[in-house]
């Protein structure tokens, strides 16, 4: 009389958990690059929009051009008003007018995670991850 085996052998289950450790090793290093670039993204998105905040504020007179570089207090607040979240940077510093360019630093529990750019203008913004002193 022939037994009906049904199920899997022990063999044949450590074979399938196996394989699936070896997909996940190979996979969980990709994501973590995706998340990472989407992430560097965003924070340089975010430095043309305060640029382009910067610039609006200007035309409109509420910055005055021949102004030196202000602090972090004077910068972020304006910039509130336009989508950035100032609680998102721990440096925002304008270092030029024309152009406009800024020297900004994210904080590592940002939504961006922590990403630095010095020298950004709205055509060129190259984020780095910052130095840790």
């Amino acid at each position: 009389m022939l037994k009906n085996k049904k199920g899997f052998t022990l063999v044949e289950l450590l074979a399938v958990i196996v394989i699936l450790a070896i997909i996940l090793a190979i996979a969980v290093p990709g994501i973590s690059g995706i998340i990472n670039n989407s992430r560097r993204s965003a924070f340089e998105a975010d430095v043309k929009m305060i640029i382009t905040g910067i610039e609006y504020e200007i035309l409109e007179a509420t910055i005055d051009e021949n102004t030196t570089a202000p602090a972090v207090g004077d910068i972020l607040p304006n910039i509130a008003n336009y989508g950035a979240d100032p609680t998102n940077y721990t440096e925002a510093t304008i270092t030029s007018l024309d152009p406009i360019t800024l020297t900004i630093t994210s904080s590592a529990n940002s939504e961006f995670g922590a990403w630095t750019t010095t020298g950004a203008t709205k055509s060129s913004v190259t984020a780095t991850v910052p130095e840790t002193p």
